[in-house]
């Protein structure tokens, strides 16, 4: 395991590039910073928040970035400038989820007040909002495969939307207490979500049923990344991550220094694993030793 601390608050996401070579890490203070996997070292600081990034996503194969944050920033970067080359603002809050479709014509993201508000790409220009009817839910995850999206969070309901129409699909109950992270595999045939309740569930999509339920731990905050194999998957939690096996549901531990551990993701070429914890620094595990 790699540390990489250069955060002065918070790592709040972690997102490997398309091509695995480097990582963006996006933290309190509005701070988002590109990474070279290989070296470890900080190669671009990505300018224009002011706030806790809240999103983030690649588009055009790596070549540019969206995030969103607190202060109701979306701004688009190109990977080699500092300097955003387009900014949206959303005027009544700050924006909590960001999601991009699987064909990059639409940009998702949540807020207090809209669970969903639609943006085309590239120009940015908004076509449908969807009003929150709870507190605290938004955009969990997109399809890898579908124009279809997730909505889920606070409280037991997991709803599913079809894009760009954005009308419900179908709703199931999921968590106790509230929905940490969901996400698809297997060509959206399958999806696991992780809850505050400590809970992993796999899901059959095409049933829209729980086919396992499985505890991995006591009442927390939980982040979740499916591996590109989607033969396993990664949670974290307070002072540990645990990589589960999809297959039998064993359990491989590995113990962290921080409590807080906010997000995870693999490579897209399996080798490599990131996390983003409270204790300002990205963990980076190579799985191949």
């Amino acid at each position: 395991m790699r540390s990489l601390t250069a955060h002065t608050a918070h790592v709040n996401k972690v997102l490997f590039s398309p091509d695995s070579q480097t990582i963006l890490s996006a933290g309190f203070n509005g701070e988002l910073f590109l990474w070279e996997a290989d070296s470890g070292q900080r190669t671009q600081v990505f300018e224009g928040h002011k706030q806790t990034v809240n999103g983030v996503s690649w588009i055009e194969n790596g070549k540019k970035l969206l995030s969103a944050s607190g202060d109701g920033k979306i701004l688009t970067h190109e990977v080699t400038s500092s300097s955003p080359v387009q900014e949206r603002q959303d005027l009544k809050s700050g924006v909590q989820h960001l999601r991009v479709t699987k064909d990059e014509e639409y940009l998702i993201t949540s807020t207090k007040s809209n669970m969903i508000t639609l943006w085309e790409l590239p120009d940015g220009e908004q076509v449908k909002k969807v009003k929150s009817d709870e507190k605290n839910i938004g955009v969990l995850e997109t399809g890898k495969c579908h124009n279809h999206a997730i909505i889920g969070g606070l409280g037991q309901t997991i709803r599913r939307f079809d894009l760009p129409s954005c009308e419900v699909l179908e709703q199931v109950d999921g968590h106790e207490g509230a929905t940490m992270g969901f996400r698809f595999f297997d060509e959206d045939r399958h999806a696991v979500s992780v809850g505050y309740d400590g809970v992993l569930i796999l899901w059959d999509m095409v049933t829209h049923q729980a086919l396992e339920k499985f505890n991995v731990g006591d009442q927390g905050y939980y982040g979740i990344a499916v591996a590109p194999s989607g033969l396993e998957v990664a949670i974290t939690m307070a002072y540990q991550v645990k990589r589960v096996s999809l297959s039998d549901l064993s359990v491989v531990d590995n113990e962290l220094p921080a409590k807080g551990n906010y997000s995870a993701d693999y490579a897209p070429n399996g080798a490599r694993f990131v996390i983003g914890s409270a204790d300002k620094t990205v963990r980076l595990f190579d799985l191949n030793k």
